[in-house]
């Protein structure tokens, strides 16, 4: 069954994204990366081949076509997906070293305790 609202975790339902929502994410997510790699909107439209006023349309919202957005993705070296909805699930970098970090000190501590057994027996 296909539904535009959200059910129970449970519910098989699929949610369908509306295209605003999608251009809403996806131009703000362009805007971050961007700005977070130190890139103008200038340079961006430059290496992806678009005029300034381009991405300054999609930045504020007003639609891109398929082949820009994949070309900015490659330019920000990132997954097109990264910049589309529901995509929050999705761990910075920063996060997986974090969890990453995480095991591994829960791993050291589950092997010392370990050992400590060992060493009692």
């Amino acid at each position: 069954m296909i539904n535009n609202k959200s059910k129970s975790p449970d519910d098989k339902t699929i949610t369908l994204t509306s295209f605003d929502e999608i251009m809403t994410t996806f131009s703000k997510r362009v805007k971050e990366e961007r700005k977070k790699k130190g890139i103008s909107q200038e340079r961006l439209a430059e290496d992806v081949g678009v005029s300034d006023d381009t991405i300054k349309r999609i930045e504020s919202g007003k639609g891109v076509k398929l082949d820009i957005a994949y070309n900015i993705a490659e330019v920000l070296h990132i997954p097109i997906e990264s910049l589309l909805p529901r995509q929050d699930l999705l761990l910075s970098e920063d996060e997986i070293i974090e969890k990453i970090r995480a095991a591994q000190d829960t791993l050291q501590l589950l092997l010392e305790q370990y050992k400590e057994k060992l060493i009692k027996k």
